[in-house]
């Protein structure tokens, strides 16, 4: 099972995405908790991973031995270490596992990199609406002879 503070506490587009394709890998979605999360993740009991955005310094930093010192990881989404340097970098996107198997499953789905692949995606659809466009408005407008 998988904890995260809300649904709603990931930006739209890329951090939703992925949020959405890690709920759709897990058994379960669960919400609320805060650190309490945390703590099941590293008990053993009831969690395996929380996966958050948008978090604080102050929310995150005195988790992250609590984790560490019962056998799990905690990084950002790209498997970086959490330091009170990097929190400019890491974005407040925190993802604590029970275990490093784990870890590495959910930083393959969250670290990947979303923007050029799937901006360019649109980008490329949208220029194909575009010609369809100007294509079917050149056909359109052409006099008709009878």
């Amino acid at each position: 099972m998988m904890y995260a503070t809300s649904p709603h506490m990931f930006g739209d587009g890329e951090e939703a995405h992925k949020f959405k394709e890690m709920c759709d890998r897990v058994k379960r979605p669960l919400y609320g908790a805060d650190c309490y999360a945390y703590a099941i993740v590293a008990s053993g009991f009831g969690a395996d991973i929380v996966v958050e955005a948008d978090l604080g310094l102050y929310d995150y930093c005195a988790l992250v031995p609590i984790v560490e010192g019962s056998g799990g990881v905690m990084t950002d989404w790209f498997g970086r270490r959490l330091t009170l340097a990097n929190h400019e970098t890491s974005k407040g996107r925190v993802v604590a596992c029970a275990n490093a198997d784990l870890h590495k499953e959910a930083v393959a789905i969250l670290g990947k990199t979303w923007r050029r692949r799937y901006i360019s995606t649109s980008i490329s659809e949208a220029l194909m609406f575009i010609g369809v466009g100007i294509g079917l408005g050149f056909a359109l407008s052409r006099p008709r002879s009878s």
